[in-house]
């Protein structure tokens, strides 16, 4: 597939999946819930730090965005 070109109008027409990058969700050692996405191209990883207390408005929150219309 050396013709191929994912940089090409026809090749983002077909993207079905977008290239997405690692994510790991685990508790730390204070038990708060860690997000931590894998850094690209030798970038640092990115990370979010919630608080367990708070999880349920950050989860009513996605779930309020997936059901957007």
């Amino acid at each position: 597939m050396a013709d191929w070109d994912w940089n090409s109008a026809s090749a983002r027409e077909s993207l079905v999946l977008p290239r997405v990058d690692a994510l790991a969700i685990y508790a730390n050692s204070n038990g708060e819930i860690v997000l931590r996405q894998q850094g690209m191209d030798g970038n640092e990883d990115s990370i979010i730090i919630i608080p367990k207390s708070q999880a349920p408005e950050v989860v009513a929150a996605i779930n309020n965005m997936l059901t957007e219309k």
